[in-house]
């Protein structure tokens, strides 16, 4: 069921899975969604009356998600990390605020026409 990797090693300390939390008015609470758990077929939806009880509720669903996996010997979805939709292959941070800083010098050279 969907991607993922096998691991064999226990669950890190600071497991790197990304998280969407949002307000949900239906629910009065905020809704936190396990992207990376769910494209494996999990479950992976917990919530928090503050967003700070939603971002640690969160955070022990992909610790149980992942010793559950573990245990079960189900797939463990690789974390997306920012990195793989941000940047280009091999790109940073720096080098995208340098170039960010010299098209706007460039447009500051080179101001829109007036209609």
């Amino acid at each position: 069921m969907g991607t993922g990797v096998r691991h064999t090693a226990q669950a890190p300390t600071s497991l790197r899975y990304s998280m969407l939390i949002e307000w949900s008015d239906a629910d009065q609470a905020y809704i936190v969604t396990l992207p990376e758990w769910e494209r494996v077929g999990a479950l992976a939806h917990a919530d928090g009356a503050t967003y700070a009880e939603a971002a640690q509720k969160g955070q022990e669903l992909i610790e149980f998600l992942f010793e559950a996996a573990q245990s079960d010997g189900d797939r463990i979805p690789t974390p997306a990390g920012f990195d793989a939709h941000a940047y280009a292959p091999g790109e940073t941070a720096e080098e995208v605020a340098t170039e960010n800083e010299r098209l706007a010098s460039e447009i500051e050279k080179h101001p829109a026409p007036h209609i």
